[in-house]
């Protein structure tokens, strides 16, 4: 069971989540997480072991995570903002996003349940370069940007987690963004889906390895993933039509489902080493390359 101990709060927003440990608690923005038994049964203590922090530097750690809501649609953080606090999801989907003009942005990463994100710029001591916009109801836990700052001084184990987070992320957004900036509309798509595989089947905090089932239902309506790709919508449903002909998705009524993930997310790794000079594949080769991951 857990306590909450209310901060003072003007207008607190109160929803009941469910946690991926299946335990339910309510919770309002701003609040912090304690636990009235036992700290080892806490999901923030877990998720802190999870990233290399001792067992008595997490029991502390702990009770200094406060828990943030926010609904779709809503702006976590601006690019050009300074970050507050490093940001895991409980539950929901973020996209992180940089502006290539007044009217358009690109996305470079998606972040799913238990990732942190916004690391980066917090080490840095720089502003934020993308913006983090929740695309579903989204619950967070907040670790303060300082807090963070001291366990990277102090804690080696944890250091070295996240150094190799950001090491592996850079690597990833910058392929992602050349991908998704110079890449025809086709590939923006099949590229674009393949994001919502790492971010929602895989652990998106390091090279995915653990999916959880064969199909993927993305939780937004084609038009909202049609604008993620960066394409418009007849071009969206235009690739997913002989995407979904041919096995690899399933399409309802403003609803898309990725089927054979496994197999989306080794096309997406290669597709990563895509030559600069060949960014301009029509749909049937990427069809044929997605055909060719099944054995790779």
């Amino acid at each position: 069971m857990y306590r909450l101990n209310p901060l003072a709060l003007l207008k607190p927003k109160t929803k009941t989540i469910e946690l991926p440990s299946k335990e339910v608690l309510k919770i309002r923005s701003g609040l912090t997480l304690i636990e009235t038994d036992t700290q080892h049964g806490s999901y923030a203590y877990r998720q802190l072991l999870r990233i290399g922090l001792s067992d008595a530097r997490a029991s502390v750690v702990a009770n200094k995570l406060k828990i943030h809501s926010y609904d779709a649609n809503e702006q976590i953080c601006a690019k050009g903002d300074y970050l507050e606090y490093w940001h895991l999801i409980i539950t929901g989907l973020v996209s992180a996003s940089t502006p290539v003009s007044e009217t358009e942005s690109v996305p470079i990463s998606l972040y799913g349940e238990s990732s942190w994100f916004g690391e980066q710029s917090i080490i840095n001591k720089k502003p934020n370069y993308a913006n983090y916009i929740c695309l579903t109801q989204t619950d967070v836990l907040s670790l303060p940007a300082t807090l963070l700052h001291q366990l990277l001084e102090e804690d080696q184990p944890f250091a070295t987690y996240v150094a190799r987070l950001v090491a592996w992320r850079a690597q990833r957004a910058s392929e992602m963004l050349m991908l998704m900036k110079l890449g025809n509309p086709v590939l923006r798509v099949v590229m674009g889906l393949s994001q919502f595989i790492e971010a929602l089947a895989y652990n998106s905090e390091r090279p995915p390895t653990i999916g959880f089932g064969e199909g993927v239902e993305l939780p937004l309506k084609q038009a909202a993933v049609a604008s993620l790709c960066g394409v418009s919508r007849s071009i969206f449903s235009e690739v997913a039509q002989k995407l979904a002909a041919n096995g690899w998705l399933r399409l309802a009524y403003g609803k898309v489902e990725i089927l054979e993930h496994h197999t989306w997310n080794k096309f997406a790794q290669k597709q990563r080493a895509r030559s600069f000079n060949n960014l301009n594949p029509h749909v049937d080769e990427l069809l044929r390359e997605l055909q060719a991951s099944v054995a790779y």
